[in-house]
């Protein structure tokens, strides 16, 4: 099995961190880590030295043996939790590149952002229903089970945004992520009705591919829906073409409101854009990650 990330691009992940807009300070029990000195001492992991960080934190003896600086980080007061949210219903497997593959690496590396900053990460799939991806992982050293367990999961079924209500009801106050193409028969508006109730901050991002966004077709065609097997008779125009783009442009629409009105980002991603720029421009632009 591939590898889920290239290392050079874990490496970049490391200078990132979630960033939030409300203070939830008293709502995590008390199991945050944080590079802040003086909130606690008990030692917790490394990671990279970064510009901005500050230098009294660095652990000379690692620098001595690896030639790179490291940051020591300990245990702080209160805890982020994220939650990632991924669709992996029929219509997301599709597309050059597949966006069932793609959701799966922009997962993994918003996850590996939290779990390098030690903050507790979920994970959970959905298609017809969701799917818990274990309990909750925590540290770098959980990396390699989240990547596993990611790639694990098959891909498949109807699209039932309904079903989310409940998990998501369930979630303390933090920080949650959702990826999904927006499509189905169902809208995705309860699900996202549900973040707000729940008190998440976070993003909604809409992952397409580039033949969705701008078909590449031409002529008579047999269509079969991804998710429902139904087939239909279709000739793809200049005037199909359009009314299709408009149909695809009003979801977006509907999708971004949704989520604005509820306090969450959105963006709408592409296939056959690199991981890399979906984090580390477009993620951060839209102030999830700093």
């Amino acid at each position: 099995m591939a590898a889920l990330l290239d290392p050079p691009l874990l490496r970049r992940l490391e200078t990132l961190a979630l960033r939030v807009r409300r203070a939830v300070s008293g709502q995590m029990g008390g199991e945050r880590r944080s590079t802040a000195r003086g909130r606690s001492v008990e030692f917790a992991d490394f990671r990279s030295y970064s510009p901005g960080d500050d230098f009294r934190l660095i652990d000379w003896n690692a620098y001595a043996r690896l030639d790179r600086f490291m940051l020591r980080l300990f245990v702080a007061e209160q805890e982020l939790p994220l939650s990632i949210f991924v669709d992996l219903s029929g219509s997301m497997d599709w597309g050059r590149p597949n966006k069932a593959e793609t959701a799966k690496r922009l997962a993994g590396a918003i996850a590996y952002v939290a779990l390098a900053a030690l903050d507790r990460v979920r994970l959970t799939v959905f298609a017809e229903g969701p799917t818990s991806g274990g309990a909750p992982y925590r540290g770098r050293r959980a990396v390699a089970n989240l990547f596993s367990r990611l790639q694990s999961f098959p891909v498949g079924g109807p699209t039932d945004y309904d079903r989310l209500v409940w998990p998501i009801g369930r979630q303390r106050p933090g920080m949650t992520v959702l990826i999904s193409d927006g499509l189905g028969e169902s809208s995705i508006d309860p699900a996202i009705a549900a973040l707000g109730r729940a008190r998440q901050e976070g993003a909604v991002l809409q992952l397409l591919a580039p033949q969705e966004i701008a078909p590449d077709w031409t002529g008579d065609a047999r269509l079969r829906d991804a998710e429902t097997g139904v087939e239909r008779e279709f000739t793809s125009t200049p005037v199909t073409q359009a009314a299709y783009v408009a149909a695809l442009a009003r979801r977006t629409d509907e999708i971004e409101r949704s989520a604005h009105r509820r306090g969450l980002r959105f963006a709408r991603l592409s296939t056959d854009e690199p991981i890399d720029d979906m984090v580390l421009r477009t993620l951060r632009r839209l102030g999830l990650l700093s």
